[in-house]
């Protein structure tokens, strides 16, 4: 099996080395010149702190290179706010039998989840369209240390079969049918993310982070559902598993986001010190908007994106979140 992964991304070289193996063959496109060049130059490839050996089974090529075989997996681990441009590039190598997968995690500027983007930027059926979302922290990944993640396709069967194709026993991968959930919960968790690394920063505690990821997991809930997801499946790796990682860990790009963010730093400052997309930044903002539009009440995703976006103190944000009215705990 060829998979082709369009994204010389942390993300994408990282998929790049868990994928490779004895039966799949793993081509990992580029679109800057200058990048491939050195790439294909030098004996390994440098991620963040790492130093990754080039396997034999990877090949290191342009995007003009790209030709899609019957059966072959294109894998997209792009930003999300670049995802169209990169379909653009993409789009005339498409064939039928093409099996996208989508790596990446957020939502098109229309509000829209990017198998919704990718459905209609390529005019490809959604059955060939799957999703790969778990609690997937890529340093740890590169260390060698297990991980597990669920790929969802709209025919189980599907799901099955391309599952069977890519695990292994460093990335073991669980199969699901409920596509539009697992993009819901892997694009929302970043959100809850950058409150529990303010939290940690203003050294709240582990009380209050508890309940914050609680809360914050009835508001993917509520969102998923808003759009048919399958419930359970946010109780799922692509749901609390993912929401957990991100939350919890200092590895995450969101809670260092956060912790960033308590620190007084901005975005602007942050993504040009890291020269990272923070996919929660982009998240909070749009589904705050769609939340306000669907009459959704999500007191995290609001405040988040007025910490972020409008310059709002964590401090105040915390303490509004704490005053609000007592209610239900499931309502």
């Amino acid at each position: 099996m060829i998979i082709n992964i369009l994204g010389n991304t942390t993300w994408g070289t990282t998929l790049s080395k868990v994928l490779s193996s004895d039966k799949n063959q793993v081509n990992l496109i580029y679109i800057d010149d200058k990048k491939l060049l050195n790439a294909n130059k030098v004996s390994s490839i440098k991620i963040k702190e790492f130093e990754i050996q080039k396997s034999e089974n990877t090949k290191h090529l342009h995007v003009d290179e790209l030709v899609l075989n019957n059966d072959d997996i294109l894998l997209l681990a792009v930003p999300s706010p670049t995802l169209e441009k990169n379909l653009e590039l993409v789009k005339d190598k498409i064939i039928d039998s093409t099996q996208i997968i989508s790596a990446s995690k957020g939502f098109d500027k229309e509000g829209n989840t990017l198998s919704t983007l990718i459905k209609n930027k390529l005019s490809v059926s959604s059955e060939n369209i799957g999703v790969l979302s778990g609690p997937n922290l890529s340093s740890e990944i590169l260390m060698g240390k297990p991980a597990t993640s669920l790929l969802s396709f709209e025919d189980i069967n599907k799901a099955n079969y391309y599952r069977d194709i890519i695990s292994n026993e460093i990335f073991r991968i669980y199969s699901g049918n409920d596509v539009i959930g697992s993009e819901i919960g892997g694009s929302l968790k970043n959100i809850i993310a950058i409150g529990c690394g303010i939290i940690d920063k203003m050294q709240l505690g582990d009380n209050a982070k508890s309940a914050f990821i609680s809360r914050g997991m009835r508001e993917i809930v509520r969102f998923g559902t808003s759009y048919n997801a399958k419930e359970y499946t946010f109780y799922g790796l692509s749901g609390i598993g993912d929401l957990i990682a991100t939350c919890v860990s200092n590895l995450s790009r969101n809670w260092q986001f956060g912790y960033a963010l308590a620190s007084g730093k901005t975005l602007e400052e942050f993504i040009n010190e890291n020269k990272v997309t923070i996919e929660g930044a982009n998240a909070s903002k749009i589904v705050n908007k769609v939340a306000i539009e669907k009459n959704l009440e999500m007191p995290i995703t609001m405040m988040t994106n007025k910490v972020i976006h409008e310059n709002y103190n964590p401090v105040d944000a915390i303490k509004e979140f704490m005053g609000r009215n007592p209610s239900k705990e499931r309502n």
